[in-house]
């Protein structure tokens, strides 16, 4: 029985049982925004979570899929309309410390090689689509349970 029970704390420390992560910018912790944590915003019902900071670097479209799947914790690249209601109920009020006019990948894909990205603008909110290969910003963000 003891080594029943050492088995599952080992399988719950090797997978990762803890929510919280070393990267302060993506940590997993909730925090309330006055004390510099996470904006939220809602999207058809659920709750999302947006990462404190924009990646550090401008990256294409695969890149920056792979970069916000490798937060792990359910952090992903937003979609076009996650990024609209981002501009809408953040940017626009001055929260989420976006930039501001620059264009953000969503994980919205055209064909196999466009994807849709948008942009945060100054009084403005635009999106297009244009080749996965060429480099924007990039936002990480997750459903909240």
């Amino acid at each position: 029985m003891k080594y029943a029970v050492l088995l599952l704390a080992v399988m719950f420390v090797g997978c990762g049982g803890g929510e919280s992560s070393t990267d302060e910018t993506f940590s997993t912790e909730s925090k309330s925004s006055n004390d510099g944590g996470y904006e939220t915003f809602t999207y058809i019902g659920e709750t999302m979570q947006v990462a404190k900071e924009d990646f550090p670097n401008e990256m294409n479209w695969y890149n920056a899929m792979s970069a916000c799947q490798n937060l792990g914790n359910g952090w992903r690249l937003p979609s076009i309309d996650e990024l609209k209601a981002m501009y809408e109920q953040l940017h626009t009020k001055g929260k989420g410390n976006f930039r501001t006019n620059v264009w953000y990948w969503s994980s919205s894909e055209d064909d196999a090689s466009i994807a849709w990205y948008f942009y945060f603008g100054d009084g403005k909110a635009n999106y297009k689509y244009y080749y996965k290969y060429n480099t924007k910003q990039v936002r990480a963000v997750r459903t909240l349970p």
